[in-house]
This record gives C-alpha cells, structure tokens and sequence, in this order.
C-alpha cells in the first residue's frame, strides 16, 4: 500500500495541481493507495489518529508531498519505505520557508534525515540540500515538479498584446521586488505596458506586509500595474496576453509561474542562476542582478524552445514511482 500525504486540496494553488497531479496518474496506473489529509502546511489542523491507527507492514510506501511536514517524526517508527518531496530549504536565507515558518521549529536536518528518499523539484534545490547537509547525498533524487499543461491549455490559443510585459511572482522580498520596480520604470520609459499579476489583492498586500507597502505605492506612481486575479481562470487569460514574462526571483526550487508563462507563449527573461538554466534557453538568461540585460532580452525578444515538458504530470509522476519501485 501507497500512503499519500498531499496538501490542502486548494483549486487556484499549486498545492492543490500538486495533489490533485499524483492522484490522477496513480489511479490512471491502477496503482493502491490510501489518500491520508495533509498536516503542517496552512492547512487546518487535523486528528493524529488516523495516521497513528495504521499498522503499516515492510512493503508499504510513504509520500509526503512535503518534506519538512512535522508528520514525518509522528510517523517515523511505522514500518515501510518513506518518501519526502522537498520544496524549500531553511539554509538558503531567502527561501520562503523561512518567512512562513519559525526556523526552529523546522528541525529541517532532523526531518530530512528520516527519508529513505528525498525527492527535489530541481537539480538545483537537489544541489542545495546536499550542500547544506552532505551526509543527506546518497538518498537525494532529482523528479521534477508535476505541472498540469492541459489545465490551461485553452488559454495558449489567446491572442499576445506585443507591447504588454508581465511579471507573474508573488511580490515578496525574496523575489527582489525593488529590482522589478526599476525595470518596470525603464521598460515604461520605453513604451511597454507592465503588469504585475497578483493572486493577494493589493491592499491585502499592504496591510499584512508594511515593508511592501510602500513599495506597491512606488510601483502606482511609475506605472506598473498590479492586477488582481481571483481565480486560475482570471489569471491565465490575463497571463496568456503577455509578451514577455519577467523574472527576478532568487529563492525558486522550481517557478509554476514561469513555467506557465513559457506554456502560454511568451517570452521568458530570467537570472543565469539558480533553476532557471534547466529549462529556460540560454538565450533568454541574464547575468543576475543586471538590470539592463534585463531590458535588452525585454526588447529582443528571443524566441527559443524551452524545456518544459521534463515537467509534465506524467514525466514527473513516472520518476517518482520509478524511484518508489512501483
């Protein structure tokens, strides 16, 4: 049996694709398993009992489609291989993981040190975790992350608006938002129109983060436009208009939002760094940090192929199965 330990099962997150993507292929498999309710990631609290009930035997599976759950030690004593996705690192000092959670009551080395496999969306974040813990190397596999193309396939057919540049990630410290700020200001100067595509409404934003607060006020006064997105349907017809898509983030094990971007068309700019050279072209990377190769792959738009596709439910799902023996 094949126990799996998703996330709240949210229609407009990529918690809910996530959970949703490894249930799909493993019914499309016909492969048992046993949906048990995620614990630990902002979701509601549940009952311990059920997970303590179980009398698992040594054939059995676990997969908990986030590492760093505090199920994980509840759980270690029950018999049968155990499988941890990781999706953030609190050693890298701007990953998000360290914003949402209290750092100490990660216990992130503990954790980790329980799998008998630890999967990782990128060879990057793969590379990451074995620096952080080099005695981790040997059960660290790089799967991807599940992406549910035929979610908004629909969307690609829409037609691009060639002067419309977006930036499609959340607008958070970790993403340099005072760096999408000033090439918004430039590529302004220089006749596009920017948007910033939000899931949290501004005001929201602004009341729960007063350090971004001013920053969105800046971002009004120069032109960038922040538009709200209610629901995955609102945000893919807006995202499927853009040209190009811009990314300054430097804390991604693996970008949804980019990789959607590049499913709808449109041109991606992102850092010589991090995940980004596993599959976007070389051709439409910048030097970190460089705001005017910023704005010169901007204007020039490189049409290249992407590699995306290593992404899909399926290629993903296979690898994790694979690396489970099922």
């Amino acid at each position: 049996m094949l126990y799996f330990i998703g996330y709240e099962d949210s229609q407009d997150s990529w918690t809910g694709s996530f959970t949703r993507a490894v249930q799909g292929e493993l019914r499309r498999q016909s492969i048992p398993f046993r949906i048990l309710p995620p614990n630990g990631w902002r979701g509601p609290a549940v009952t311990l009992r059920e997970y303590l009930e179980i009398e698992s035997t040594d054939d059995d599976q676990w997969f908990f489609g986030w590492a760093h759950s505090p199920l994980i030690e509840l759980l270690a004593h029950k018999k049968g291989q155990k499988y941890g996705l990781v999706v953030g690192l609190t050693k890298l000092h701007f990953d998000p993981l360290i914003f949402t959670e209290a750092v100490s009551t990660i216990r992130e080395e503990r954790r980790l040190s329980i799998y008998d496999k630890i999967f990782t969306p990128s060879h990057w974040c793969k590379k990451s975790i074995i620096r952080a813990y080099p005695h981790l190397q040997k059960k660290i596999f790089c799967t991807g992350f599940p992406h549910s193309f035929s979610d908004y396939a629909i969307y690609s057919r829409l037609p691009k608006e060639q002067d419309l540049v977006v930036f499609n990630q959340r607008f958070s410290l970790e993403r340099l938002p005072v760096l999408e700020l000033e090439t918004a200001k430039m590529l302004i100067k220089r006749g596009f129109r920017v948007e910033h595509l939000t899931g949290t409404a501004p005001e929201t934003i602004k009341k729960t983060s007063p350090s971004l607060a001013s920053l969105i006020c800046e971002a009004e006064q120069i032109g960038l436009n922040f538009v709200y997105n209610a629901t995955k349907d609102e945000y893919y017809n807006n995202l499927a208009k853009a040209s190009v898509v811009i990314t300054t983030s430097i804390a991604d094990m693996l970008p949804a939002s980019l990789i959607e971007a590049i499913y709808l068309g449109a041109v991606p700019v992102a850092p010589r760094a991090f995940c980004f050279p596993e599959f976007v072209h070389e051709d439409n990377l910048y030097t970190p940090y460089d705001l005017q190769e910023i704005i010169d792959l901007t204007e020039a738009k490189p049409v290249r192929k992407h590699e995306i596709a290593q992404y899909s439910n399926e290629v993903v799902v296979k690898s994790f199965l694979a690396e489970m023996c099922l």
